[in-house]
């Protein structure tokens, strides 16, 4: 076989049009979602230490459960926790 000697020819690219400025979007914000960890009074490792406790618990009852379960525990007693604390302090 021999060379191929004929290429085809690419046709130039257009020129870039130029840029209009974009329209300003009015986008309205939402309030951010705040989980119930950033609107109380204790951190992400407070619950963490508590729900490792909740499974040690757990373990040694023998009781069926998981590490998810376990977490929501923490987060729902600490929550508890937060309001009486709050209500104390209100009330005197």
């Amino acid at each position: 076989m021999g060379k191929k000697t004929d290429t085809p020819k690419l046709a130039a690219a257009p020129a870039p049009a130029a840029k209009k400025p974009a329209a300003k979007k009015s986008i309205a914000k939402s309030p951010a979602k705040k989980t119930a960890v950033a609107k109380h009074a204790f951190t992400h490792d407070d619950v963490a230490l508590r729900a490792y406790f909740i499974a040690e618990k757990r373990h040694k009852a023998g009781l069926p459960g998981d590490a998810a379960h376990d977490w929501i525990e923490a987060e729902r007693q600490l929550i508890a926790e937060s309001k009486k604390k709050r209500a104390a302090k209100s009330a005197g």
